[in-house]
């Protein structure tokens, strides 16, 4: 990922970097990019590229003492840390709900969902809250990706490992059984039957916890990440609004992870 990033920082319109999802640690915004021209709108943006990493403080990704100098300072040289960003709770799926949606965390997606549970409605306040208790939020309930689609915008979201192991969860739109345990609370090692592992974690997946995408075809944008390569070939292949999860050692999540890498503030020491 480190050297795949290297090569298309410069040429992104806008690149945020989300270091969150650990207790009380800061999301961090960087601008790591210039204006590439208007779009057919007038917007000074061509695309919007949002990657989410995990589990490290603001002081330890971008402090002087960083394991990370390639992420805390090249990147930070080419743009503009916005370092007055934090997360909204304390696990990770409430974070990642409330930035494709500005939905509340619920009692369950506080605790990160281990139940792939229906949200269960009971009301919607004046300004779009929702208000009930579960998981998966009804199709009323819209998010980022349904607005872009509205304005006839393109979006995908890439998923680091997403159907790796297919008994588990799909390649396009991964995720539990409605209703049912999340098995991708937990990662997978390298095996003979899965030499590649499957470190994917729904729970950093926001758009699959609404129905207005889970129930639509626009859920196909939701692709594996090794797909991304593929589309960045060229400007038309690039979707405006791409989202990047990496797997659960590539995102800072996991320390050590499963297949004996370093954790992966590590894999962001160098370009």
């Amino acid at each position: 990922m480190r050297n795949f990033l290297s090569k298309f920082v410069s040429a992104v319109a806008f690149l945020c970097l989300l270091c969150s999802m650990a207790p009380f640690s800061r999301v961090t915004a960087m601008n790591a990019g210039r204006k590439t021209g208007q779009d057919g709108d007038g917007s000074p943006f061509k695309h919007v590229f949002v990657i989410v990493l995990e589990n490290e403080g603001f002081d330890v990704t971008f402090g002087p003492n960083s394991k990370a100098p390639y992420l805390a300072r090249t990147l930070t040289s080419k743009g503009v840390l916005l370092s007055q960003y934090y997360g909204t709770g304390h696990a990770s799926l409430d974070n990642y709900i409330a930035m494709i949606s500005g939905q509340a965390a619920t009692p369950e997606t506080r605790n990160d969902c281990f139940v792939y549970a229906d949200f269960v409605l009971t009301g919607v306040t004046p300004d779009g809250q929702a208000i009930g208790s579960g998981c998966v939020y009804p199709d009323r309930i819209k998010t980022i990706a349904d607005q872009l689609t509205a304005r006839g915008k393109t979006w995908r979201a890439y998923m680091g490992d997403m159907g790796n192991d297919p008994a588990r969860e799909s390649a396009i739109c991964g995720h539990p059984s409605l209703n049912t345990p999340d098995l991708t609370q937990t990662a997978e090692k390298p095996s003979a039957s899965l030499p590649l592992g499957d470190q994917y974690a729904s729970r950093h997946n926001p758009f699959v916890y609404f129905h207005s995408i889970t129930d639509s075809g626009e859920c196909s944008n939701v692709v594996n990440l090794s797909l991304l390569a593929t589309d960045l070939k060229s400007d038309r292949t690039t979707p405006d609004f791409v989202f990047i999860t990496p797997n659960l050692c590539d995102n800072g999540h996991d320390d050590p992870c499963v297949n004996e890498q370093p954790d992966g503030l590590l894999v962001w020491n160098q370009p």
